[in-house]
Parts: structure tokens; sequence; C-alpha cells
């Protein structure tokens, strides 16, 4: 049970009550008449407070850490919310008191965006750039904040043009998303490609094979790579489990568990009561209990919705906290007005609740996440995505359920999940110790919670992919030889083999080479490859073309089948996007007739090569023409919900199709030199989508 405490980076007495400042007396059992909490727990209920005032002090892990990399790599694994950041500022001070460039990555827009910000305050907002697939400022500062696509991008793009990338750090932010299933594969190339002179500094959640990362990263790079572990938790964690009423150890729980159900369908709730009742009760609980606020991580988006909508619980709190929350949600509306009516203000307002999850509005998201780091709220409602990256911190994290709906299916939470959705609970320099409160019910396997909260976390694993963009960019710059070799330095081949040896390298290499020459051979029939293995000039604009499906839309633009109006271009070209996603099936739809058209002509044009590409055993695209015509929608009335009813999705998804749309405009931007005036509408169709609330 992860119970060990840490010091949280301050000066610390040695005794605990000293240490502690002014704690409020604990009630006796007796005046919890809602609520038994058994002995076992006392202990730890004591424990609750906060911290004394301290001047900061870096914790060992966080000080060896910035003192290696100024000479090696490094991979820093540590318990989220430990202070990796702390570390990623102190090696850019550094590298800038010498004049040198960072790259500081990070998985998710929204997190680049939140560290640009921060690094501006910190740095000087003229030192600070921003590159993102729909932001570019201060390109030429000597720290770029930005997506690991985009760098992987510009490693392409250096690696065409025989150019250095002009960095001297980068720092790899959220590293534990190299095993992504989806987009680790990102990481694995920003890791290949990048010259060895480019110091490297992972942050990383903790991870079981940090030393397996640093042997095949000091393989393909030629340099000692040092691992930094950061131990335990700054706060300690305690697992309970709230049952009938009845607050106990998770361990307690969990050797007495009653029968369950069998595996839940898609649209099953969590329990068998009302979940806002359920939610309600809880709530109650816990505020009775001093363990608010509390982060309650919900199977789906509307579970989070309805439980803000339905509960009516209201935490009681002084007049002044109201306030504060109050004229901080004003400021706020008058600079981003087109909230005012947002749904979930009045309960901020009113009960101090919120949802966060992708479906909403990234800007109501950040002032949830300000009013949360501030103390100001007491709940959120919350689907797993919170775990990733937010400054988000609570006192207890809530649990209903140990599966997790991925997009296709419920799964069983894994280790690692578990440690990133707790690792919210208990605030370095606000709380002596922190909660993971689970609820059982039909769906909560309660001896699979305690031995995950026992368990190390999962170890990271490759997944690496071939793609027609990565083999059109590497068959670019490269020799086909020259990529097998670069496929044998991957964490795939390496993790394939136990003994490491050049020949056991060679045996795991053939797989992936395999498929390259698939993809190979593919591009040669449809003549974006020539005889010689090069890339005709064809191939060259299909190249610049890094995101899904390129061969289809290349087959478009060589096919004059891209609309050169900026509206209809950029509506047809979000068809395509997110192709491979779970989607619901189309609804039955009139679109105006210039839209109908230009579809019609689009889908004309790329049919055949659809066609061929699943006969040859690659993904085929589903075009969807709600996505289509909710674009058309916002660009003609900038009505945000107007062009959501047409998306027939949340707020938060139709600004991203928006955003990943202006996105997809900068790739064909790239390709736009050889099709005369498609730059100026490029640039009429980004202007026309990026206003507020997207601007």
């Amino acid at each position: 049970m992860m119970t060990q405490s840490h010091h949280q980076g301050r000066r610390r007495t040695g005794d605990p009550r000293r240490d502690a400042g002014e704690r409020p007396a604990r009630p006796r059992p007796k005046d919890y008449p809602d609520c038994t909490v058994e002995p076992g727990v006392w202990p730890h209920l004591n424990n609750i407070g906060q911290p004394a005032e301290a001047p900061f002090a870096a914790d060992p892990f966080q000080e060896e850490a910035v003192r290696l990399v100024r000479e090696y790599d490094v991979i820093v694994s540590a318990p989220t919310g430990s202070g990796k950041t702390w570390i990623a500022q102190k090696a850019m001070e550094h590298e800038l008191s010498q004049d040198r460039r960072i790259w500081y990555t990070s998985p998710l827009k929204a997190l680049s965006n939140s560290k640009f910000l921060e690094f501006g305050n910190l740095f000087g907002k003229d030192r600070v750039g921003l590159l993102t697939g729909d932001h570019k400022l201060n390109t030429s500062s000597p720290v770029i904040v930005g997506t690991t696509e985009i760098l992987r991008n510009q490693l392409y793009d250096n690696m065409a043009d025989g150019r250095d990338v002009g960095y001297d750090l980068v720092i790899l932010d959220e590293a534990h998303y190299l095993g992504d299933q989806d987009r680790g594969v990102v990481w694995e190339e920003v890791l290949i490609y990048l010259p060895a002179r480019v110091r490297l500094l992972l942050l990383s959640a903790t991870i079981e094979n940090a030393d397996d990362l640093a042997g095949w990263i000091a393989s393909i790079r030629g340099s000692e790579v040092k691992v930094v572990n950061g131990g335990v938790r700054p706060v300690p964690l305690i697992p309970l489990c709230l049952e009938n009423d009845s607050l106990k150890l998770l361990s307690t729980a969990a050797r007495r568990e009653p029968p369950r159900r069998g595996r839940r369908g898609r649209g099953e709730h969590v329990a068998d009561v009302p979940l806002e009742l359920h939610l309600d009760r809880t709530l109650r609980h816990l505020g009775s209990l001093d363990l608010l606020p509390a982060i309650f991580f919900l199977k789906s988006r509307s579970d989070c919705n309805r439980t803000v909508e339905r509960s009516r619980y209201v935490h009681p709190e002084p007049p002044e906290r109201r306030e504060a929350r109050n004229t901080l949600i004003d400021e706020y509306l008058a600079n981003h007005p087109y909230l005012a009516n947002y749904h979930d203000v009045s309960a901020l307002r009113n009960r101090a609740v919120a949802a966060h999850h992708a479906g909403n509005l990234p800007q109501f998201k950040f002032l949830v996440e300000e009013l949360m780091s501030r103390g100001l709220l007491t709940a959120i409602f919350s689907t797993s995505t919170v775990s990733a990256g937010v400054n988000f911190p609570a006192r207890t994290v809530v649990i209903p359920q140990s599966d997790r709906f991925n997009g296709m299916t419920f799964s069983d939470l894994t280790a690692t999940e578990l440690a990133q959705m707790t690792g919210r609970a208990g605030r370095r320099g606000r709380d002596l110790i922190g909660f993971a409160v689970i609820l059982p019910g039909p769906y909560m396997n309660l001896k699979l919670m305690n031995g995950l909260f026992n368990s190390p976390p999962n170890p990271i694993i490759s997944r690496l992919d071939v793609s027609f963009s990565m083999v059109l960019n590497l068959i670019q710059v490269f020799k086909a030889e020259d990529v097998k070799y670069l496929l044998a330095r991957s964490l795939y081949a390496w993790q394939s083999v136990e003994n490491k040896t050049e020949r056991g390298l060679r045996a795991a290499t053939k797989i992936i080479w395999e498929s390259f020459r698939d993809h190979l051979r593919f591009l040669r029939r449809e003549k974006l490859l020539d005889q010689d293995g090069k890339l005709t000039a064809r191939g060259n604009v299909c190249a610049k073309l890094r995101f899904d499906h390129p061969l289809v839309y290349h087959e478009a633009l060589q096919k004059g089948a891209i609309p050169a109006s900026p509206i209809l271009m950029a509506s047809t070209i979000a068809g395509l996007i997110d192709a491979n996603a779970n989607v619901p099936a189309e609804r039955r739809m009139r679109p105006p007739q210039e839209l109908s058209q230009a579809l019609s002509v689009f889908h004309s044009a790329v049919k055949p090569i659809s066609e061929r590409l699943r006969k040859a055993g690659f993904p085929s695209p589903s075009f969807l023409a709600t996505r289509s015509w909710a674009v058309y929608e916002w660009m003609t009335s900038h009505d945000f919900t107007a062009a959501s009813n047409r998306l027939g999705k949340d707020a938060g998804d139709l600004v991203r199709l928006l955003l990943l749309t202006v996105e997809y405009l900068n790739q064909f931007m790239d390709a736009s030199e050889i099709f005369p005036g498609m730059a100026d509408t490029i640039k009429e169709a980004q202007a026309l989508l990026m206003v507020p609330p997207l601007a």
C-alpha cells in the first residue's frame, strides 16, 4: 500500500505535529451520525492537515536530475505531482544562461498552451515560443514549447534539407506516452531521429522499465543515459473504501468482497442506485470527514454532465471563499463573454462543482482548473483524461468502477492508469496526506483494486507502427538499406530480443522491415516512388502531408478535387479527420447544395485509391459528411451551437475538429507551392476558422 511519507520540498522539523502547523481537532466517531468510520481509518484521518509554511527546498532526486542533465541524457521516473516541472525549469535556466536553445514537448495542445504561458511568465514572453498544429508564436525564441508531433515533423524537414535541428536540449514531458497505443510511435521516432549531440531530458510518471529504456537510448545515441528515480509519492496516499455508509481501509473491504456481476455492456451505469444520489451521499460523507476537495473519475462524459445537472449537495463554505470564486468567474467571463450562458457556470457559482472532460470547451476547462488550483471548488466530475498532465490537485480522488472505457470496450484498470488517477490525490505543499476512496458497486472489483495499489507500474512497450507518412519521409532522405538500419535501432527491435545481440536485433527487425517493404511496393505502384527507390515529384508532395491517410488527400489534390473556395476547401478536408476513430453512424442529412457538390467531387476522386488501399490490406478511411457540414456551418454562420448540433457531439469535440482542420490546412500549405493560388485560399480559410472561441 502506498503509505510511505516523503519530504515535500520544504524545511521540516522532524516532529509531525509541529510540522503540520495548526490542525483542527478531529471529531470523534459519534460526531458522524450518517457515516461509520472503522477504527483502522482514524490514524489516517488524524493526519489531515496542511504543512507549515516554509521556504521551498528541492528534493534530492530533483537536485540530482538538474546536476546530471548538464552532462548526460537523463530519464526522470517519478510519481505524479512530485515536482518534475521544477527540474525542467532549472535545466532550461542553465541552458538559457549559456545562450542555448530548448525544445519542450508535451503530448497535449492544452498542456503546451499552459506551459507556454507558464514559461513566458518565468523567462520572459519574448524568450518563449509556441508551435502546435494550429498556433505558431515567437518561433525564433530560444525556448520553444510544442507538441511531440510537431517536433517529429521538424526532424523530418531537417533530415530532408540536411539542416541541423538548432536545439541544444530537448525535454520530453509525459515521456511515458512512449507506451501509448495510438501515439507512442511519435515519441519513438523522435528518440531515433534526434541527433546525439542534442541533450535529452525525459520526464515521466513512474515506469517499471526505466533502466531498459535507458539501455535502448544509450545503444542508439552512443552515450551514457542516467536514470533518476523519484522514489515514493511526495504526499502519502491512503486507499479507503466507502461502503454502505461505512468508511474502511480498502484492504479490509477487499477481504470481504461479495460476489460481483459479470462485465458490463457499453451503456450501463456504475451503480444500481441513481448516479446523482449515489455521489451526493458520497460528497456529504467526504465533506463531514474533511476529505474535500475531490475528483470523481466517472466512466463517461454523460455521467459527468448528468451528475453536475442533478446532484444537489452544497458543501458549507465561508462567505469569502464563495466571493473569491465568483470574483474570479466574473473576471474570466468578462474576457470570454461567450461562456456567460455555458451550461455549467451556474453549478460552479452555486455548488462549487463542475464536469471536466474532452467534451467541454477548452476555455471552460481552463477556468475550472484555475478555480481548482486555488482551492475554490468542492468537487470535479471527470473522465480519466484529467489524469494526463494537467496540474489539477485535490485532497481525495473517488473511483466508482475498476474498469475503463477505451473507446471501444471496457477493460480493467492497469496499475499505471490507477497511479495516474490517484496522482491527483494529496496536494504537495497543501496536504499532509491524500486519499483514494473506492465505491463498491456492480462494476467495482475490490480485490483487483487492492492488488493494483500494491503493484508496480506497467512497463512501457514499443508501439512502433509503419505508416505511409513515415515511409514517405524516411525514403525522402535515406536509401532503403539505411532505413533498415534505422528500424533496427527502434525500441521495438530492442524489446523483441532478450540478449540484445546484433544477430538477435537483425531477426527482430525483419518483421517491421517487411511491413516497410509492403508500403514501398504500394508507393511504387502508385507512381510515388520510382524504380530506383526515390520519391517522384508527386511523392515529394505527398510526403509533406503528415497526417492520417496522406495518399487519399494527395489523390484529391492531383485530381483537382480540393475546392478553390476557402469554406468548401476546409469543409471537404474535415471529412476525413479522425477517420479511424470510433464514431456513431452517419445521420440522414441534406447539406447545402454547394457543399454536397464539393463532397461528391471529392468522393469520386478518392474512391479508387481508397479501394486500392483496402485490397492491399492497408487502412482505408471512412468519410463523415457530418464533420464537413459542422465546419461549413461554423465558417458560414460562426454560430457555435448550430455547428455543434450539426456535428452531433459535444462542444469540445467541435473545437477539436476545427483546430485539427486548421492543422491539416497548415500541412496543405507546405504542399501548396506547386498548386497556384492555393496558399491564399488556405490563409482565407484559416482566418474564417480562427474566431472566438477558437482564437
